[in-house]
């Protein structure tokens, strides 16, 4: 059963990650999975500690740092590339994820290579290393995964 499980999250998080453009919807994953979706929730929650929205949400925000940092499109137009459906809500969720509203975030960081203080360059380039490292912790989640006294508990219920 413990392996099945392992498999089942691995999989969910793999399709999660794959379509993470397109609506996944609780509905959608309970088809494709073929489970209630109170077992993929409840699953997915004892694996990573987030709630599958939350998990959605901090992929789409991180995939939209790149845009933020590097072109000059507006805050609307990145919200609806990265998924979200207005830009109200984007900002929302960047805000809780990352800490910063979008537009600050873009304003702090988008010119790092123009700074000249060598040591607020460093951190600036610390903290988007540490957004890069959080973003493909959440990517390779399903290959990391720690056998804890929950995973034991359930399986032995």
């Amino acid at each position: 059963m413990g392996e099945n499980m392992e498999n089942t999250f691995k999989e969910l998080c793999q399709y999660i990650i794959d379509n993470i453009y397109s609506e996944v919807t609780m509905e959608k994953l309970e088809n494709e999975f073929n489970y209630s979706k109170y077992y993929l929730i409840r699953l997915f929650k004892l694996y990573t500690g987030f709630t599958i929205k939350e998990f959605i949400n901090t992929v789409k925000v991180l995939k939209t740092i790149n845009p933020l940092l590097f072109t000059n499109d507006t805050i609307l137009k990145i919200a609806l590339m990265g998924g979200f459906n207005s830009q109200e809500y984007y900002s929302e969720k960047f805000q809780e994820i990352i800490g910063i509203s979008p537009i600050k975030f873009r304003k702090e960081y988008s010119n790092i290579d123009l700074l000249n203080d060598v040591n607020d360059l460093k951190n600036k380039k610390d903290y988007l290393m540490n957004l890069n490292i959080y973003y493909e912790n959440l990517l390779n989640i399903s290959k990391n995964i720690e056998k804890n006294n929950k995973v034991k508990k359930l399986i032995n219920n």
